[in-house]
């Protein structure tokens, strides 16, 4: 299925690795309980890589080839 994303091994390391970040940093800046701010962290992370491989596959497609 990743022929069809055109995601690389990089792109999939770096999707991993923004994903962890961002769950991070909602989570010790979000507001509220523990509970609250695990969903709250868990609900931007995930919105936060699906706009990360959305951005990957269309900069993957419409790339110049010399990059």
């Amino acid at each position: 299925m990743n022929w069809r994303f055109r995601l690389e091994a990089r792109d999939r390391r770096n999707l991993l690795i923004m994903t962890g970040v961002m769950v991070l940093l909602l989570f010790a800046y979000a507001e509220g309980s523990l509970e609250e701010r695990a969903l709250a962290s868990l609900v931007g992370g995930v919105f936060a890589a699906l706009v990360f491989v959305v951005v990957t596959v269309v900069i993957n497609a419409y790339k110049p080839d010399h990059w």
